[in-house]
């Protein structure tokens, strides 16, 4: 079994997952963190489309990918659009196609780009992109792991959001995605509160939700609302212990 063992054990947690009432935003960031292990990129996010064919993020392992994905056209875009992978092994030779996106990628330090589609059935619901810190980054069998990942993340985003009226796909996709308009505020919230960089504050919203059994949206929502005190949210395991 050999490399295959990590994808295997990801796919098993996550069917897991998808047989109880499951958190859509968590799960959708576990995939994503796997993402960067079972291929070897660098990061990866996980976006859908919105009303207005716009990508918006879902999941990410870090702010720089989502905000290169969501605020310029590229090979997320095109995925979206085609329903089909668009490979860029190269970004530097990407300059003519996507000028814009492969001079701020970069500049961030990224080298490729795979962005792979999320497709359920007819519908096409967003892309899941990996970047790679250098050439060629990702293999054949990567990209197949990693397309193989965003076909999960497709089948337990529809389960989220599917109700027994029959309306096309895309009508429903605003469920799953106002539970992350809410989770961004939480971290513009507890990032000001902490002094924090984004990417702490949502990992110290993702630990507090765990230890309290509650979903990520449910949390974010009592941090916005200010139910939950941040300062409780951003306490360090050390804190805690001192707390007490």
């Amino acid at each position: 079994m050999g490399a295959h063992a990590p994808l295997l054990d990801v796919l098993v947690r996550s069917v897991g997952t998808l047989t109880s009432d499951f958190d859509v935003v968590e799960l959708s960031q576990q995939l994503v963190d796997a993402c960067t292990e079972l291929t070897g990129g660098t990061e990866a996010g996980l976006f859908l489309g919105d009303h207005r064919g716009e990508l918006r993020v879902l999941a990410a392992t870090d702010e720089r990918a989502r905000l290169l994905v969501e605020t310029i056209d590229g090979p997320s875009r095109q995925a979206y659009r085609t329903s089909s992978p668009a490979i860029v092994d190269d970004l530097a030779a990407a300059t003519l196609v996507w000028p814009e996106f492969a001079r701020h990628a970069l500049e961030h330090g990224y080298r490729s780009a795979y962005a792979l589609p999320l497709r359920l059935r007819a519908d096409n619901i967003g892309a899941l992109t990996i970047f790679g810190s250098a050439p060629g980054a990702l293999n054949r069998a990567a990209v197949r792991s990693g397309q193989i990942l965003a076909d999960l993340a497709a089948i337990g985003i529809a389960q989220h959001v599917l109700r027994p009226r029959i309306e096309p796909m895309q009508a429903r996709l605003p469920v799953a995605l106002q539970d992350r308009v809410v989770i961004e505020q939480a971290k513009g919230v507890l990032a000001e509160r902490g002094d924090l960089e984004m990417t702490e504050a949502f990992g110290r919203l993702r630990a507090h939700a765990r230890r309290c059994g509650l979903r990520l949206a449910e949390l974010a929502g009592a941090v916005v609302a200010g139910s939950v005190d941040a300062s409780v949210v951003l306490a360090t395991p050390a804190e805690r212990e001192g707390s007490r």
